[in-house]
């Protein structure tokens, strides 16, 4: 109370204070203050303006700064297409159907889905528990409704909307196991044993003082390790799957143009591998496949396997036929809505390619092939059931023709074969069905089925005999059914009848097989002439042919010419090279350029399926000139080889299909057109039937095409591959690809000179 009394101390001390501090002393502590209170005020006051006024367009700009990302834009591999047009394999595009693993992981990840609950509530909402449960039920109640759509769009089993799924979690779950567990230790290699820090009030007052500001420093500016603490998020679990392959363009459409009924789904343009006729041809055409992990191309969102060739046509012209993908960039707002989209690099569509095939042809000489194969291997010279192996059918075959002036391929049928279909998508049955089929259906028999030709080399053996000056084709020596001894060396005819050919010159000694003529001619004239003529007439050696990884075969060599892998040739050997048996194996692609180099006048072709074509319709639109791909080498002639040693070998297998006593008479020869040609059976060994050949040409006077036939143990040339090379000149004829001439002329009298 001021009117209260006062001590005198009292007053005395007061006005002391009053004379040492004065009224202005006051107001600067106040002003101090506020000046305090004031400059930081003004400080954020200032801040604040710059960011408002100077640095707004910084902060705010990025909101609507699009941001950009590339995908891939499909490109459509090359068709293949036989001569006339039709299509043996095409690229078709295709859809497939995309959810992403949050929307389909079962039970529900219940971080994504508060986070998804918090995507579609306000802020003051979040808050609230009741309404963060509703929304997350509601969501939970979209994924149930996602897949009964999904279900009803695609028509397809509901066990599909469980199982894949399921084998996606399966899979994803195994990557995080293995994620986590090298992470878990990594860490626990990076545990070190912690130095004890020095107590923070210990020394001098500067040191205390220093090590409580660094303290402070580190608090405030590194951040906590939180890595140990988080979960792991793998990219698995934050990426979209493949649930279904192959889905119809409208389902496509209908998700691309309903987001808003299909969360988490999207869809993908690709194109895959068909083959429309699907076994026809398959050893020729190979299969187009994607590639492994290693081949993989990927872009900044997505892992896209290449696809390539792997084998047959496919492999060969792999970089003729592969379209390279382009690439598109998307503008992509905030929100993650795509605003707009540009084609950066334009995709390449690869290039169709034309092959020399008939298709007709090739149908035709797949069916014959398939049917002699159904029928049991007949050993003796009769039908009777003795001499039918019930259980032993033959186990495959294949069938080549070719143009004899220009090697182009027009059929090549192997049997058994596969579905192409099953290498682009595997079905488990069919493929173990194929996989443990001890017919080897997956064996390219064109280019790899390397066997003794027997009998049908002794073409190439007669070119030996004359041109090396052993035999002239009128010289005739006289066959008593064998060489030496009655038990080796001996003809067919001396096996079965006890009897041989009589005297015999090179026209009879082909026309009827004789065994004793070859072998004598062989031991006149050596195995260096044998030899020296099998390579000319490219035995032994890879034709060339367009398809990967072909085989030489074998052709025993001299011993100063044998090296690496090849067969040395011992004396013994040269008599059953004469009759190509021996350690001689050769390819049915060889023996039918054999055949086509003594039809054109001795010129030795490379075989060929690729061609320049003519125009090739892609769309029904537009219609492009098909370019070439393939340079094939011109023919070239066989050095050494006379007019008059081809005619004389023209005779002889003339005469093989229709002398009376030729080989081929009863089971190859047609009254409408005339051919020549040679039969063949060669011993297989081991107690298996021998494998049966038939090699020629047609039309003999005027050739035009040559073909090989071979069953793999069927038996006898004649009775097993004949009958089945008069049904395929029959239907060469029947579709134009030759001619019947006006008369049967004597082979004699063409002039190959």
């Amino acid at each position: 109370m001021r009117n209260q009394l006062q001590h005198d101390w009292t007053r005395e001390t007061t006005a002391r204070v009053t004379a040492r501090h004065p009224e202005s002393t006051t107001s600067v502590r106040l002003l101090g203050i506020f000046a305090c209170c004031l400059v930081p005020l003004l400080i954020i006051t200032v801040r604040l303006a710059q960011l408002q006024l100077q640095l707004q367009p910084t902060y705010v700009e990025p909101f609507g700064v699009l941001r950009e990302t590339e995908e891939e834009l499909p490109a459509r591999d090359g068709r293949i297409l036989a001569a006339d047009g039709s299509v043996l394999a095409d690229d078709l595009p295709c859809f497939d159907v995309l959810m992403h693993y949050r929307w389909l992981e079962q039970p529900v990840d219940r971080q994504w889905l508060r986070r998804k609950a918090w995507e579609r509530l306000s802020r003051a909402e979040r808050r609230q528990s009741a309404t963060v449960a509703a929304k997350e039920q509601q969501i939970l109640t979209e994924r149930e409704q996602l897949w009964q759509q999904l279900c009803e769009l695609s028509a397809r089993p509901e066990s599909e909307f469980t199982d894949t799924p399921r084998e996606i979690q399966i899979r994803v779950e195994r990557i995080w196991q293995s994620v986590e567990a090298r992470r878990q230790a990594a860490l626990a290699a990076e545990v070190q044993p912690a130095a004890v820090p020095s107590p923070l009030l210990s020394g001098s007052t500067g040191e205390v003082l220093s090590r409580f500001w660094q303290q402070v420093v580190a608090e405030l500016t590194v951040p906590p390790d939180r890595h140990r603490q988080e979960p792991l998020v793998i990219e698995e679990q934050e990426d979209y799957h493949v649930i279904w392959e192959n889905v119809s363009a409208e389902m496509a459409t209908m998700i691309a143009a309903h987001p808003e009924r299909f969360p988490g789904v999207k869809t993908r343009l690709r194109t895959r591998r068909v083959y429309p006729h699907g076994a026809l041809a398959a050893h020729l055409l190979g299969a187009r496949t994607t590639g492994s992990a290693d081949e993989a191309a990927t872009d900044s969102q997505t892992a896209a396997p290449v696809r390539q060739g792997r084998t047959g046509l496919e492999r060969y012209y792999d970089t003729h036929l592969r379209g390279t993908p382009g690439r598109v960039k998307l503008s992509i707002n905030r929100h993650g809505e795509v605003v707009g989209t540009r084609v950066s690099t334009p995709a390449q569509h690869g290039r169709d390619l034309v092959l020399t095939l008939d298709l007709s042809l090739q149908q035709r000489a797949e069916q014959l092939l398939d049917q002699a194969l159904e029928k049991p291997v007949q050993t003796g010279d009769d039908a009777s059931p003795q001499n039918l192996l019930k259980e032993a059918l033959p186990p495959g075959g294949c069938l080549v023709a070719i143009d004899v002036h220009t090697g182009a391929i027009l059929a090549a049928a192997a049997a058994p074969r596969f579905d192409a279909n099953l290498l682009v998508t595997p079905q488990p049955d069919a493929w173990s069905e194929l996989a443990n089929d001890p017919r080897k259906p997956f064996y390219p028999r064109l280019t790899h089925m390397a066997l003794p030709p027997g009998s049908v080399f002794k073409a190439v053996t007669a070119a030996a005999l004359l041109e090396s000056g052993a035999f002239q084709p009128e010289t005739t020596i006289p066959c008593v059914g064998y060489l030496d001894r009655p038990e080796q060396h001996r003809c067919l005819i001396f096996r079965h009848h006890g009897i041989g050919h009589g005297d015999t010159d090179l026209s009879l000694a082909l026309c009827q097989s004789c065994n004793v003529y070859f072998f004598s001619g062989a031991r006149k004239a050596g195995p260096a002439a044998l030899v020296e003529w099998s390579q000319k007439f490219g035995i032994g050696r890879r034709t060339g042919i367009d398809l990967p990884s072909e085989t030489a075969g074998t052709l025993p060599l001299l011993g100063t010419q044998s090296a690496g892998n090849a067969r040395r040739l011992y004396a013994g050997d040269t008599l059953g090279l004469a009759i190509g048996q021996s350690s001689l194996t050769t390819t049915p692609l060889q023996i039918a350029r054999m055949m086509a180099a003594i039809a054109n006048g001795g010129l030795l072709v490379t075989p060929h399926l690729g061609t320049t074509g003519g125009p090739v319709t892609v769309d029904a639109t537009h219609v492009e000139t098909a370019r070439p791909v393939f340079a094939h080498p011109e023919p070239q002639p066989i050095a050494g080889l006379s007019g008059t040693t081809l005619a004389a070998i023209r005779e002889g297998l003339y005469r093989v299909v229709h002398d009376p006593a030729g080989t081929g008479y009863k089971t190859v020869r047609l009254p409408e057109v005339s051919i020549a040609g040679k039969t063949g059976t060669a011993e297989a060994g081991g107690g298996q039937p021998d494998h049966a050949w038939f090699a020629g040409y047609a039309p003999a006077d005027q050739p035009r095409v040559a073909f090989a036939v071979v069953i793999e143990h069927g038996g006898s040339g004649s009775k097993t591959a004949g009958p089945l090379a008069r049904e395929f000149v029959r239907s060469l004829l029947e579709l134009g690809l030759i001619d019947a001439p006006s008369s049967l002329a004597d082979v004699q009298s063409v002039d190959l000179r």
